[in-house]
This record gives C-alpha cells, sequence and structure tokens, in this order.
C-alpha cells in the first residue's frame, strides 16, 4: 500500500512527530492528481482511545506540561483549533537584557506636531506636543513653541518656496535651569537660530544698546539716598522678549526646524519677526521698549546714555533698560503706572520683584542687597567663575569682563589686556589677581545714605607716564558722589591705555583730566535733571600733579599745541561755572592711583570699606564771583 502524505507529513510517522506538527500548526494539502478531493483545512491531531478519553481528565491533571485541563475544555479547544489553526510563535526575549535607545537619543524631549491643512495649503491648525518618559524641558519647550505660535514669530512653508541663493539657517533649543539652587529654581528652553557667519547682517543694524555700568551704580547711588521717601527699587523681567516686538525682519530669513519638531522632509521655519539668534533681533526689541517708556510713561533719555531715563512729571522714576531685564526706581505713582501701561501694552513679563532685606534682587551679573540703610552690589556668582590661567597656554584677555565690581582689579586686568606675547611672569601677576577675587567673593560696593543738600561730585585723575610695556601711558579716573559729612558713594572709575601719544608727564596728566571731566560734565548734567536739585550739583576735579594744577591756575601755555585745545576746554568750563573747584591733592589720598599702578592704594581701600574720603589738599582754586581765587592750605 503506497504511503499517503498531507502537507509534506508521513502518516506513518511516531508520535512525536505529528504531535510537534501539531504544535507548528501544519496545513494538509490533497493528493497531487486527486481533483475529486474536496479542498479541505484540516489539523493533525493526537489519536486517543476510548480508554484514554476515558482517563484523559486524570492524566490531564498529573501531567503539568500538557495535559491540565478536563475533558470539556479540551472538546472546546479542539473546536477552536478546527476554526483558527495555530500561528507560529515566536521564542520569548531575554528579559535581563531590556532593549534601550543609544545614549545620544536620551533625555530627547519626544516631540512632534501635527499640520492640517485645507485645500492642500500647509497651514497650521494644530499643534500637539506630547512627552515620552518624562524627559526634562518637555513643558518648558511647549511652552516656548505655542508663544512662538501664537504671536506668529515664524510659519511653515517648503523647501522648494524657498528663494533660491538664500541660505537656509539651523535651529535648536537652549535648555536652562534658572535660579539653581533655590526654591524658585525652573526649567527654561528657548528656540535659537543658529545663524553663524551671516553675510547678510552687514546690511542692517545689528548692535543695541545696554546700560552703562556707572549709570547702574547711579540708580543704585540715588536709591539708597532717597531712602525712607516711599520710594522703593524694583526689577522686571520681560518674557521672551525679541519676540514680542512691534516691528517685523526687512530681509528674508529661513531656518530648519529642530529635529525635536518631528516635522517632516522639506519643511521650512521662514521667521518673520525677531527670533533669538537672528542678528537684528535685539535692535527690534529695544525699539519697542525704549518707545514704551519714552511715549507711554512720558520719560526722558539722559544725555550720555540711551538706557537711562527718568521722570517727573508721571511720579518719580528712574529706569535702567538691559535687554529684557529692567532696573527701576519709583515712587508709588510711578510704580502704579508702569504696571499698568505694561498691561496695557500687552507686554509678557514675569512679577517685578522689590529689594527688601529678605529678597535680594540680580541685574546684570551683580547681586543686590538690602543691608540696613545701605545697598550692597556684589559678583559672587561671576567671582565663582573664575579660574587660574595655565602658565603653558595663555589667555590674559579673558578674564578682563569677568570682573566689573571691583576697583582694586581695574589696573591689573588693562594691563593683563594689554600684553600681546605674554610671558609666564604675565601670567603669575594675573594669577595672583585673580587669586585674591577667588578670596574675596563677598566683596563689592556699598552704597550709603548721603545729605541731598550737600551734594557734590568729585573726579579723581591720575596718570603714570610711559609705564606700560610699549612705553604708552596708563590713565585713569574715579568718579565720587559725596555730601558734606565726606560720606562718599562710587559712580564710575577707570583704568585705560592712553592711545594718544604723550611727550611728557603734563600731557598724560592732561589728557586724563579732559577724559575724566568729560564723564563727570555728563553725570553732573543727570544727576541735576533726575533729582531737580535747587543749586547746580559742585563739579570737583582733584589731581596730584603739581605742573597740572599750576598750567591751569597761573594761565601758562604749552609748547604742544594739541594740549592747548584740551587746555583751553578746561578754562572755559571755570568761565561757564561748569567746574567748581580744582584742588591739588596729596597723591596718598587719591584713589585713583589705583588706577595707574598695581601698588595698593589706602585711600581707595577708606573709600570701598567705610564710604568714607579724607582729603589732603595742599593747594586748591574756585570761582568766586566772576574771579578766581587760589587759595593755598
Amino acid at each position: 500500500m503506497p504511503e499517503r502524505q498531507y502537507g509534506g507529513l508521513d502518516i506513518n510517522d511516531d508520535w512525536e512527530t505529528l504531535t510537534k506538527a501539531n504544535k507548528e500548526g501544519y496545513r494538509s494539502d490533497p493528493p497531487s492528481g486527486n481533483e475529486d478531493m474536496p479542498d479541505w483545512d484540516t489539523t493533525v491531531k493526537p489519536y486517543l482511545t476510548e480508554a484514554e478519553e476515558e482517563n484523559s481528565g486524570q492524566e490531564e491533571q498529573q501531567d503539568h506540561d500538557q495535559e491540565n485541563q478536563d475533558k470539556s475544555s479540551q472538546e472546546e479547544q479542539e473546536d477552536t483549533l478546527q476554526e483558527h489553526p495555530l500561528q507560529p510563535v515566536a521564542p520569548c526575549r531575554n528579559a535581563e537584557r531590556p532593549r534601550q535607545l543609544p545614549l545620544r537619543y536620551q533625555n530627547i524631549a519626544d516631540v512632534s506636531i501635527l499640520l492640517q491643512g485645507q485645500n492642500d495649503a500647509k497651514t497650521l491648525d494644530e499643534i500637539e506636543l506630547f512627552e515620552c518618559n518624562s524627559p526634562p524641558f518637555t513643558e518648558s519647550r511647549r511652552k516656548e513653541i505655542s508663544g512662538l505660535l501664537e504671536k506668529g514669530v515664524f510659519k511653515f512653508i517648503n523647501i522648494a518656496d524657498v528663494p533660491k541663493g538664500l541660505r537656509i539657517f539651523n535651529s535648536r533649543f537652549v535648555d536652562e535651569i534658572k535660579n539653581v539652587g533655590t526654591d524658585k529654581a525652573f526649567e527654561k528652553s528657548r528656540l535659537v537660530v543658529q545663524a553663524y557667519n551671516n553675510y547678510g547682517k552687514e546690511l542692517v543694524l545689528t548692535q543695541s544698546p545696554t546700560i552703562q555700568r556707572m549709570s547702574q551704580r547711579l540708580i543704585l547711588a540715588i536709591a539708597a539716598t532717597l531712602q525712607g521717601q516711599s520710594i522703593g527699587l524694583y526689577l522686571r523681567d520681560i518674557s521672551q522678549a525679541y519676540v514680542q516686538s512691534n516691528t517685523q525682519l526687512t530681509r528674508d530669513f529661513f531656518a530648519r526646524p529642530p529635529q525635536e519638531l518631528g516635522l517632516k522632509n522639506g519643511s521650512i521655519l521662514q521667521v518673520v519677526k525677531p527670533l533669538y539668534g537672528v542678528p537684528e533681533a535685539g535692535n527690534h526689541w529695544f525699539n519697542t521698549y525704549h518707545h514704551h517708556h519714552t511715549e507711554k510713561l512720558r520719560m526722558n533719555q539722559s544725555t550720555y546714555d540711551p538706557c537711562l531715563l527718568y521722570t517727573n512729571s508721571n511720579g518719580f522714576g528712574i529706569v535702567g533698560l538691559q535687554t529684557d531685564d529692567t532696573l527701576f526706581l519709583a515712587d508709588k505713582t510711578f510704580a502704579a503706572a508702569e504696571e499698568t501701561e505694561l498691561q496695557r501694552a500687552k507686554l509678557l513679563a514675569k512679577e517685578r520683584e522689590k529689594l527688601t532685606e529678605s529678597t535680594p534682587i540680580k541685574f546684570n551679573g551683580g547681586y543686590i542687597n538690602q543691608e540696613g540703610d545701605s545697598i550692597r552690589l556684589s559678583q559672587e556668582r561671576q567671582c565663582q567663575n573664575l579660574r587660574l590661567i595655565n602658565t603653558k597656554a595663555i589667555d590674559l584677555t579673558s578674564s578682563r569682563g569677568e570682573i566689573r565690581k571691583a576697583p582694586e582689579a581695574a589696573f591689573d586686568l588693562s594691563f593683563a589686556a594689554q600684553v600681546i606675547n605674554p610671558n609666564e611672569q604675565d601670567a603669575k601677576a594675573l594669577n595672583k589677581r585673580i587669586q585674591w577675587q577667588l578670596d574675596n567673593p563677598l566683596r563689592g560696593l556699598h552704597f550709603v545714605r548721603l545729605d541731598i543738600t550737600s551734594l557734590k561730585l568729585i573726579v579723581f585723575t591720575d596718570a603714570s607716564f610711559a609705564n606700560n610695556q610699549d612705553l604708552s601711558s596708563q590713565i585713569g579716573f574715579v568718579i565720587i558722589l559725596i555730601d558734606g559729612n565726606n560720606r562718599a558713594n562710587i559712580i564710575h572709575w577707570s583704568s585705560i591705555k592712553c592711545k594718544r601719544i604723550t611727550q611728557s608727564v603734563l600731557a598724560s596728566e592732561l589728557y586724563v583730566m579732559a577724559h575724566g571731566f568729560d564723564t563727570g560734565a555728563a553725570i553732573k548734567a543727570t544727576v541735576e535733571k533726575i533729582l531737580q536739585l535747587r543749586k547746580p550739583l559742585p563739579l570737583i576735579l582733584c589731581t596730584d600733579s603739581k605742573s597740572l594744577y599750576d598750567c591751569l591756575v597761573k594761565l601758562g601755555t604749552t609748547q604742544e599745541k594739541r594740549l592747548m585745545v584740551d587746555l583751553m576746554c578746561l578754562r572755559q568750563s571755570y568761565e561757564r561755572r561748569e567746574i567748581a573747584e580744582i584742588k591739588w591733592i596729596d597723591g596718598g589720598s587719591n584713589p585713583a592711583d589705583a588706577m595707574t599702578k598695581n601698588k595698593p592704594c589706602q585711600a581707595l581701600k577708606e573709600l570701598i570699606d567705610m564710604n568714607m574720603v579724607n582729603l589732603k589738599v595742599t593747594e586748591w582754586v574756585e570761582c568766586v564771583g566772576d574771579d578766581i581765587a587760589t587759595r593755598p592750605t
């Protein structure tokens, strides 16, 4: 009798082979050549005798692998197998080694954008962002994208719609945790365009002004002087400042979306309004925010700093603009007007902070603390970021911008920035100053209350002739606001290399006095307008140079005609009462001596530590009526 085969199985195979076939779900095909046989779908099942069927229930309980059900369950299973043949089962994976994403793809927010169009138009109707396993910065990124879409900062286009020849920039998320280590810590994300090597920025204005350091210190000095008059110092932080500009970009700007957005290939962002990373974005925002203060709050701009504004018509207020941060001194009237106009202009901003003894504020890299009747300005965080330089790979210019609140370090940092080919000795000198700053991170400036009726503005000047390595002169000055009790606040200081050629000691001393007078005159005019003083603020020039003092007092001349221009300007200022006095003081009582030499200056140390000035005047000249009187000590 010939052997019959169904689906490649031999009916004479043993029991184990048939059982294996049943598990794997073989399908039997009709024998070849038999056309009358119907097309059956059968499954090979184990053959059971009558005795085995009666005892199948007991055997299923005993056999834990195959016979774990009763007879009725076996029959139901057989019916199910006939209707739905078994499919091959993939082997189980090893549970001890779970599959994970590569490290470069971990901790990335899973963000996607769903686009729905009408009439095949690619318009943005809905945006959905979701997170996977709660990666960091997911909520902050969602908030950033939602804000940009709401303001219409960009729109989605196809890459084919980008004009030929225009560069398409990249973009990315910049994530940061603000207020680290405090209970106010929060995540912040910004969508930034990577506009590197953007040659198109040469056709537009990209630089926007920021508040000068002396303007910031002037606000703090006035705040300390006006304490107790219902005046407070506030900090305002604008959210998403650049994208809230009222003006649009004047040129076409395109960028590729970040990979986290999950857009399909060919989608491009057309930036319509200012966005972070666009070179001219800061200028658009400054124009918007500056006009908001001058038009809505009716404020006046100072004569030397466009970011310092003041008003006396809409209450009393002094405002300093630093991009999206605003430091302002205001009474209740102006503070209420500032809040009202901000809401009316629909500018998104955080809740403003007020300086108290328990609530310090941070502005422009400095910490402002209220300590009784005085205000302290320090730069603790910047000092912590300082590091000693390696003498083998020397970079002397990188540390200069780190410290802006320490007058003692002005000369050393200025001297280090002038070195072209530094050696080991230069590196050791800079490391000595950096180490001092690291050892004194809390050292800063104190601003104390002054008697407003006896205020004076004093400019200390000093020069060192040909003391730099290139034989140029180092010049510097210190400007203070002082009252009749000799209590003083530092407003400004400078230590720079004289860019003009000096061929004598008199020339370097005259150049620095002209430089200090220009800065002092600008501060004098601003203080008089802000405080509305009943009489002009006296401006006093102090120098320890006998030759310069004699040249100004005795109305002499010089051989160098270039010096005569500056000399005549100073004399003319006497005649116009712009300079109240010129004093010849002892070199030991001149705080500006530390601006031109690396040796310690006791006068500057006492000014910083105790806010006191002890002038040792040798001789001075002052205007009395229409005459100029000279008074020796």
